[in-house]
């Protein structure tokens, strides 16, 4: 596990921006910053987080600017970073890690449930590392994990921006993803959950308005646009991200559930952190909701298939009276419950990886066509039953596409994979990008080479190009050396034909940490999206 260059630990960030030594040409339309996030601190003191969502988050940012590129980075000034790094040794609880209390104190100091009450999630003994990603709310950068906690990030310095603003002080609600959806005028769309709601736990969608020039944070102006009942009264499906059309809203309630009775009884008091109150039921069908974004109706028909957990949607679409979700899907989300940091080296099952997939589902359930992947269930025809597509077979994750097609009909997906030696770890480190076609089930790739970890590629259209195609521009993407943990590079490839166009290499103060996902913020844009 140590040799994994995910679970590396920044003992030292690099604080002042760090020119890279630039070879090939950077197009001149690349003016910006990428700004990255991901769990960066492994170990404070003589403690180690034990889970890959624990760590304490790191901030990584690259401009570009007139065919150059800086580097710099910063453990974000969460909280729990604070105090951890005041008491050198882990303070607050994380997903998969249990912070000893300090036998100063008494046990019932950390009592306390993570979710249940706002009045609990008020106080300072719920962790706010944000290590999942981060987004632009109007000219407000936040970074975001998977708590009703952000934190406002400075987009040059990446010093946090007074406290950390509690979502619920705006909405009702106890959790919310890290992949919100921006829409183009700058409204942001989120998923949440409330576990309090009368009638049993919720899924919330959130609308959040942008907000410029201001010190009061964007939530001000959120509001609830849709609620989704969940399937069970004392359980409620985990989510890591959501798909939208242009009027619809796509929620996966997937059965790998949060225990509510358990969660709420044993969190904490008998050493539990929120990962052992999940629980994996492989016999329970995976559903798709679908709610209306304009009118947060809920649609009638739910759409059930086996064998599916997801993280990351890829696109949605409505075509001919049917709804197209691509994602990436593993057959079995067991994995995120006993993926301590230590297990995700060894071989896995071949068949549990991640896999691009399709699945669409009919609207008009009155005329579904005969050579359709879904039927409607025979005695109960407000559930519809369906089955994937396979647009890409071998190992795949992270997936992005042009944003400006997002919620629309599309051609291409760009994502991490691996190369055949490696892809049968349970936790393979990315060594090449690759593009699916998911019109013709084709690819292209990019090798990065041996001993090294890729992100995520992030798609920057060309603006020079009158009526650019959906692949007229560049992928970048950052990438980090296993015989080098203070080098990084930032790589620029040809979205069409997935040549290298330009990389940047840089030499940093410290060890250079994986990330979960980022955005590109262009120079003079107003509205940024993913």
């Amino acid at each position: 596990m140590e040799d994994l260059i995910f679970f590396r630990s920044c003992e030292k960030a690099t604080l002042t921006p760090t020119p890279g030594k630039v070879s090939g040409i950077i197009p001149d339309w690349v003016n910006g910053t990428l700004i990255r996030n991901g769990p960066g601190v492994r170990k404070v003191g003589n403690d180690s987080y034990n889970h890959l969502f624990d760590s304490l988050a790191v901030l990584h940012r690259f401009h570009i600017e007139n065919g150059q590129v800086t580097y710099n980075s910063r453990c974000l000034e969460s909280d729990a970073y604070k105090q951890a790094m005041a008491a050198e040794r882990i303070v607050l609880s994380e997903f998969g890690t249990f912070a000893v209390p300090d036998p100063c104190d008494s046990i019932y100091s950390k009592s306390k449930s993570e979710f249940i009450t706002k009045e609990e999630t008020a106080k300072d003994d719920v962790s706010d590392n944000c290590n999942v990603n981060v987004g632009y709310y109007g000219d407000q950068l936040y970074a975001m994990t998977e708590k009703a906690f952000v934190r406002r990030i400075n987009p040059e310095t990446l010093e946090s921006i007074g406290g950390k603003t509690r979502i619920q002080d705006y909405v009702a609600i106890h959790r919310a993803t890290a992949h919100p959806h921006i829409l183009k005028d700058g409204t942001v769309l989120n998923l949440g959950s409330t576990f309090l709601h009368e009638k049993g736990p919720y899924y919330c969608v959130i609308q959040v308005p942008p907000s410029y020039d201001s010190e009061e944070t964007a939530y001000k102006g959120a509001k609830i646009l849709a609620e989704i009942p969940a399937s069970s009264v004392g359980y409620h499906g985990y989510y890591h991200s959501f798909g939208i059309t242009e009027d619809k809203i796509v929620l996966i309630e997937q059965p790998l559930y949060f225990n509510l009775i358990k969660h709420q009884a044993s969190v904490n008091i008998k050493g539990y952190t929120i990962k052992d109150c999940m629980e994996w039921h492989p016999n329970t069908k995976t559903k798709f909701h679908i709610a209306c974004m304009k009118t947060g109706k809920i649609h009638p028909i739910v759409y059930e298939t086996d064998d599916l957990f997801t993280f990351h949607h890829a696109n949605a679409y409505e075509e001919n009276d049917q709804l197209v979700v691509d994602l990436v899907g593993f057959n079995d989300g067991n994995f995120v419950i006993s993926g301590k940091t230590g297990d995700f080296g060894i071989e896995s099952d071949e068949e549990n990886k991640g896999t691009l997939r399709r699945y669409i589902l009919p609207l008009n359930t009155s005329a579904i066509p005969s050579n359709s992947l879904a039927s409607a269930r025979p005695g109960n025809p407000k559930i519809i039953d369906v089955l994937p597509t396979f647009l890409h077979k071998r190992s795949f994750e992270f997936p992005r596409i042009n944003y400006t097609l997002n919620g629309r009909k599309y051609k291409f997906v760009y994502g991490v994979s691996t190369d055949q030696e490696i892809e049968s770890k349970v936790f393979p480190e990315a060594n090449q990008l690759t593009k699916v076609d998911v019109d013709t089930c084709t690819i292209r790739s990019w090798y990065g080479g041996e001993d090294i970890w890729i992100s995520e590629p992030i798609f920057i259209r060309n603006p020079t190009i009158e009526e650019p195609a959906e692949d007229d521009g560049v992928l970048i993407a950052n990438i980090l050396h296993r015989e080098d943990p203070q080098k990084t590079t930032l790589v620029v490839i040809d979205a069409k034909n997935m040549t290298e166009v330009a990389s940047a290499i840089f030499k940093t103060d410290g060890s250079v940490t994986a990330t979960f996902h980022g955005q590109w913020a262009n120079t003079n844009d107003k509205v940024h999206l993913y």
